[in-house]
């Protein structure tokens, strides 16, 4: 309510008239600020003095105003106190609890003045630090990380809202002995044998599609995996082939140094329902040379050599070294070769056979000596066991393989046998590896001196292994699904009826959030503080809380004054002691989950889900009050019956007055509970009641008080507990309460995570005018739209800006019966979630004071108005050219005042909600600054804030129905 103004000049007013006046007395004189002299002066003071009596003569009426408010019984309300969250810490290690009991006192130091916060709830403090986050999609079969400690420093996520990175991963290990060693390369087939029939029909087209299943090996790149492109089912087996070399295929140490091949599923869905009953490898590598061939002592050309050199003899031999096909236990090795002999002829002949020589002999004398060709008749092979050299498990016709005969030249040879188990690398020559040797055993015509040696020449060799007929076993087998390892052994693989899922996918029948605690959340009251990013206008509902027990996943039914994650607060619980460790998702840690009830869905866009942005355990709501507890006697016959209390400003209120003498229980005394009541009436005293000045802190009891009791002194005894508050001063920065009044327990840190907010100073004069001139006209009755209005700015003290629209719904849409309160709060700009508890302020005490079928329809709606970025740039023409800084600065000023929504506009008496100023009202507004000549271009820009992020809007169409401007970025051009 304004008070009316009997004369309105104002002091600029005053020295317009005087100046007018001057020209007439005193044409030569100019008043001029810039340079005053002494009549400028005089004016000056003159202005000042007649201003202040004009303000004086127009509070005469006031006068009469207050005198009428005052008759009514009217007063002014007491400074309201801040509100906010503390958390309290234990020392590191200590395994031991706390009690915070209500009323708990907590100290703050702000701007030099310690001041007093007091919790509004109890909570029992334990350690209870918040390990890890994740999330399940089972529909999208996801796993999510959105928080870990050793990481982030606090929770900031999306909730039920996917991460960046899925963390799910369906991967089967098999795990390989160094038989599968590979130096060149080697074709591989792969057996998966599913188990049962039916939907395993499609099994092997699946295997063979890439974007549903993939196969990796493990290479010699710093622990890499290489994926296999290129396959084909042939026979019930994957074949393919795999390199060797230093990219090629490697054992991975981090899996005790196996050669390993996995497979990554992509469908979940299709592979989750079969199993494995049987897993093998069989590998092959055809036509390989020989590493090295060492005869008697000396390496040989590989290409072509003399098998046992140019004089074969028993116990002579020759070695072929491969680690490529030799180093192969189990599997099937081919030799093959070029064999050819060559004749040497022995150079010097030793005859026993006696000759009498003469000096002429005819030819008949001489006796000419037979010769033989000396040739191999047996040879064995042999392999080395690691403690000496053991015969080669072969046929017996591989024995005379070097054996000569008629039509024997430029043949072929071929020799197969398996490789022994037990063979062993050997040291022959210099080189160490796998190798075969064939040694002679019988030679024909082995001690002839006539004749000639008939050496085998071998050459071109091809050797060649193959486990396709005896394929190998993984020795391990290591499977991973949602972030945990399950391995299998050589003896579990080999059990009669083992079958293993090839991969199991989540089974939550929707998304669900995991909160790993390092120590159980046991005991209580327990309370988490939820810090959410903004509020929300639809809240989650159907949400389902649950601790994982050694019984499994039992539902807990906690109290949530978040309303479903809608706004900052606190999730209580009491925590059960059946709670126990378990490993999920890699974490052995103590487990709570939510999630929604089944058949609620709970996605929602991200531009209307909850974001948290901080989680804080051991947390409790503290008030900035002070609770005061005083002992009053009253004399009965006191005309006048009243208290003063030490302190005003009171937010709460207990009296109690000393009862008469109750005999049926004791001799002792006691204390009844009055009632506050607005006005005292003839039988109060008998009803117990009593008035209060909570501004003052002045109480009024009746004059008589029939049912009271005496004390000692004969006095009606009085015993009052108050809380006063310090009002704004309360509103400290976060981390300013930061400790106990005295110890409690172990806890060695207090901390208030975010500023305290919602102190009010007392109620102005002017205020509590405005405030009881509504109140005489409304009744506290809402009827008229100005009614709301009223009674929303008596609920809620702190909001900057309230108009109603009624017929319209919180989007601003036509709905017949809605009533939509948009609301302003005093912290807009800088504590949003604070919005939340005006709204419920006013929600509360309008709820009752109206038409109940609007909140009972649910037509009844409380928002924030949408504050819209104006950026302007403005091409201007200066009166002079030396103001150009100081002309566009000017300009900047006025810009950034006239779009101000509480303090903007012509008058600076802010703008009506659901409205902005357009270009021709910018451009009038400029004009009137200091310096300004001409607008010869302005443009305007508005940007709508999104979740997180402002957008730009060029539609009017787009913008919303309740906005108000918000100045945003400039960009002045002047032009002299």
């Amino acid at each position: 309510m304004k008070i009316p103004q009997i004369e309105k000049m104002s002091r600029e007013d005053i020295i317009s008239y005087m100046r007018k006046c001057a020209k007439q007395y005193v044409p030569e004189w100019r008043y001029d600020e810039e340079q005053p002299d002494a009549g400028t002066a005089l004016v000056s003071i003159f202005a000042d003095m007649m201003y202040d009596n004009i303000k004086k003569f127009n509070m005469s009426a006031a006068g009469d105003l207050f005198s009428f408010f005052d008759g009514v019984n009217a007063g002014l309300l007491p400074a309201s106190p801040a509100e906010g969250f503390v958390v309290f810490g234990l020392p590191e290690g200590y395994d031991g609890e706390a009690e915070v009991p209500f009323g708990t006192r907590l100290l703050a130091e702000s701007e030099g003045e310690q001041l007093v916060f007091e919790t509004q709830e109890e909570v029992l403090v334990r350690p209870m630090e918040l390990e890890q986050i994740f999330l399940s999609d089972p529909g999208g079969d996801g796993i999510y990380e959105l928080y870990n400690r050793r990481r982030d420093d606090v929770p900031s996520f999306f909730l039920f809202q996917n991460g960046e990175e899925n963390l799910q991963r369906h991967l089967m290990f098999f795990c390989f002995g160094q038989e599968i060693a590979v130096s060149a390369y080697a074709d591989a087939g792969l057996s998966l044998v599913p188990a049962g029939k039916g939907k395993h029909d499609s099994f092997w087209e699946a295997l063979c599609d890439s974007s549903r299943i993939r196969f990796y090996y493990s290479d010699g790149e710093e622990e890499e995996y290489r994926m296999i492109t290129d396959y084909t089912c042939q026979d019930g087996r994957l074949c393919f082939q795999i390199p060797g070399g230093p990219r090629g295929f490697a054992p991975a140490e981090s899996l005790s140094s196996m050669y390993v091949i996995y497979a990554e599923i992509l469908d979940a869905d299709y592979f989750s329902g079969i199993y494995l009953q049987e897993v093998s490898l069989g590998t092959e590598c055809l036509g390989q040379k020989p590493e090295f061939i060492h005869v008697n002592g000396t390496d040989q050309e590989i290409e072509e050599f003399l098998a046992f050199g140019e004089h074969p003899s028993v116990y002579d031999e020759f070695y072929i070294g491969s680690g490529e096909i030799f180093g192969r236990p189990g599997a099937r090795v081919r030799v093959e070769f070029d064999l050819d002999f060559v004749r040497i002829p022995i150079e010097e002949i030793v005859s026993g056979v006696k000759i009498a020589w003469k000096r002429i002999m005819r030819k008949q004398e001489f006796v000419p000596e037979e010769e033989y060709d000396i040739t191999i008749r047996e040879v064995i092979w042999e392999y080395y066991n690691g403690f000496g050299w053991k015969r080669l498990p072969v046929s017996g016709q591989y024995g005379n393989i070097f054996t000569a005969g008629e039509g024997l030249k430029g043949v072929r040879r071929q020799m197969e046998f398996t490789c022994p188990p037990d063979i062993s690398r050997v040291l022959v020559n210099s080189a160490e590896n796998y190798c075969i040797r064939a040694r002679i055993i019988r030679m024909n015509n082995a001690f002839k001196t006539k004749g000639a040696y008939v050496a085998p020449v071998a050459g071109n060799f091809s050797l060649s292994y193959s486990y396709m007929k005896t394929p190998l076993r993984p020795k391990t087998m290591i499977q991973q699904n949602n972030m945990e390892l399950k391995e299998y052994g050589t003896e579990e693989m080999q059990k009669k009826g083992f079958a293993v899922p090839v991969c199991r996918a989540r089974t939550e029948e929707q998304k669900t959030c995991y909160f790993g605690f390092g120590h159980p959340p046991a005991g209580g009251p327990l309370k988490m503080l939820f810090v959410m990013h903004d509020t929300l206008q639809n809240h989650l509902s159907g949400l389902k809380w649950e601790y994982l027990s050694a019984e499994g996943w039992q539902e807990m039914h906690p109290a949530d004054s978040t309303e479903g994650f809608a706004h900052t607060g606190l999730i209580s619980w009491y925590g059960r002691n059946d709670i126990c460790r378990d490993s999920l998702f890699g974490e052995n840690l103590f487990w709570l989950r939510l999630s929604g009830k089944a058949g609620r869905e709970l996605t929602k866009t991200p531009e209307n889900c909850p974001k948290i942005e901080g989680i804080y355990p051991n947390a409790t709501i503290v008030l900035g009050i002070e609770t005061v507890e005083e002992v009053f006697g009253l004399e009965p016959r006191m005309e006048e019956k009243k208290i003063h209390l030490s302190y005003g400003d009171i937010s709460r209120l207990e009296v109690r007055v000393l009862g008469k003498t109750d005999y049926e229980n004791g001799p002792g005394q006691n204390r009844e509970l009055w009632t506050e009541v607005e006005e005292l009436g003839p039988d109060s005293g008998s009803r117990k009641e009593y008035t209060a000045d909570r501004r003052d802190g002045i109480l009024t009891f009746p004059k008589y008080m029939e049912v009271s009791g005496r004390n000692e002194q004969d006095e009606i005894e009085i015993y009052v507990k108050y809380g006063y508050c310090r009002g704004e001063k309360g509103n400290v920065k976060a981390g300013e309460i930061s400790r106990l009044d005295r110890t409690a327990g172990f806890i060695n840190s207090v901390n208030n995570p975010l500023d305290a907010v919602c102190g009010l100073p007392g109620e102005g004069v002017m205020e509590a005018v405005g405030r009881n001139a509504g109140l005489l006209r409304h009744g506290r009755r809402c009827v008229s739209a100005e009614d709301y209005e009223d009674m929303a700015r008596e609920a809620a003290r702190d909001i900057s800006m309230v108009k109603c629209f009624p017929g319209c719904d919180e989007t601003g849409r036509y709905q017949p019966g809605a009533v939509t309160l948009v609301v302003l709060p005093g912290s807009y700009g800088e504590h949003c979630y604070s919005f939340e508890r005006t709204r419920k302020k006013i929600y509360e005490y309008l709820s009752v004071r109206m038409d109940e079928n609007i909140v009972n329809l649910g037509r009844f709606h409380i928002v924030m108005p949408e504050l819209i970025r104006l950026d302007v740039k403005v091409v201007l023409e200066l009166a002079q050219e030396k103001e150009i800084f100081a002309a566009t600065k000017r300009v900047r000023e006025e810009l950034k005042r006239f779009l101000d929504p509480l303090h903007g506009n012509f008058y600076g008496d802010g703008w009506e909600i659901g409205t902005l100023p357009d270009k021709n009202q910018i451009t009038h507004a400029l004009k009137r600054v200091e310096g300004v000549k001409y607008i010869s271009q302005l443009s305007l820009r508005k940007y709508r804030s999104g979740r997180f992020e402002e957008y730009e809007v060029n539609e009017e169409r787009f913008l919303p129905f309740y906005r108000l401007p918000k100045s945003g970025f400039h960009e002045v051009v002047a032009e002299p």
